[in-house]
């Protein structure tokens, strides 16, 4: 599937690093949030002066200060429009000072890119879940409990093929034959399936990754309300905050705070 980028070269200043890699999170779990596809901010590390232009000097880059990269994608240029009026609606954006920016603003530059060879979202294994006659009220749930986005929801009625009941019983017409949500910025596909049946979610987990801890304690709490803990949320050598939690239909859930580098 072809994607959209937005991509902005900003110079930083060394000693300030810390203050923008805490406004690099929150706008990365925001436009995450808001639908992106993706957010990546890369620092240089092998990017010298060039003789006519570079990186460094296409910020004039002053000493003391280095150039980081940010890369947002998008399903297309309206998504991107799409995400972004919704970030810009959002109070952790709305209401930050660009006066107080921890970066020269009047430096950076930034721009919208489109496809040119290849796809700019690698291909990428989606989770494929089958909840046997409860998709919708699982639909409901994500919605609920994870602000899952749907992106699609057909049901066996809607099949464009129509085919015969010695194929697809009339009973499934309501039922979900295919559905996409976006959780936390990742998408999941799920259908009732042709089986009726206890649901059985036992060899699988969903690693479901966030900014901060508080985000996880909130996220795990909800699935936890009705489910099961597996493992509490605590500190290990890999997380300051990891936990295990299945939901109500079985799913198992990893609650994980990426370690900062």
């Amino acid at each position: 599937m072809s994607s959209y980028v937005d991509l902005a070269v900003i110079p930083v200043p060394a000693a300030r690093l810390g203050d923008y890699r805490q406004l690099a999170e929150i706008s990365a779990q925001v436009w995450r949030e808001h639908g992106a596809l993706s957010y990546v901010e890369v620092e240089a590390d092998d990017a010298k002066p060039g003789k006519v232009t570079s990186f460094p000097q296409s910020v004039a880059l002053q000493s003391g200060e280095t150039v980081l990269v940010s890369m947002i994608a998008y399903r297309s240029r309206a998504h991107r429009d799409e995400v972004n009026a919704r970030v810009m609606k959002d109070p952790r954006i709305a209401e930050m000072n660009p006066k107080t920016m921890p970066f020269d603003t009047r430096r950076m530059f930034f721009g919208g890119f489109k496809p040119f060879v290849g796809d700019a979202q690698a291909t990428a294994v989606q989770p494929y879940l089958f909840f046997r006659g409860r998709c919708e009220e699982a639909i409901a749930y994500y919605k609920a409990r994870l602000g899952a986005e749907v992106l699609m929801m057909l049901r066996f009625r809607d099949n464009p093929d129509k085919p015969g009941p010695d194929k697809v019983p009339a009973a499934l017409d309501d039922k979900i034959m295919h559905a996409c949500l976006r959780i936390n910025g990742a998408e999941i596909l799920m259908s009732d399936g042709m089986r009726t049946g206890d649901l059985d979610f036992q060899c699988i987990s969903l690693s479901l990754s966030v900014s901060s801890e508080a985000e996880a304690d909130r996220l795990f709490n909800a699935l936890a309300a009705d489910g099961t803990v597996q493992m509490p949320l605590g500190k290990t050598f890999f997380s300051p905050r990891f936990g295990a939690v299945a939901d109500k239909f079985g799913v198992s859930w990893l609650v994980v705070v990426q370690a900062k580098a």
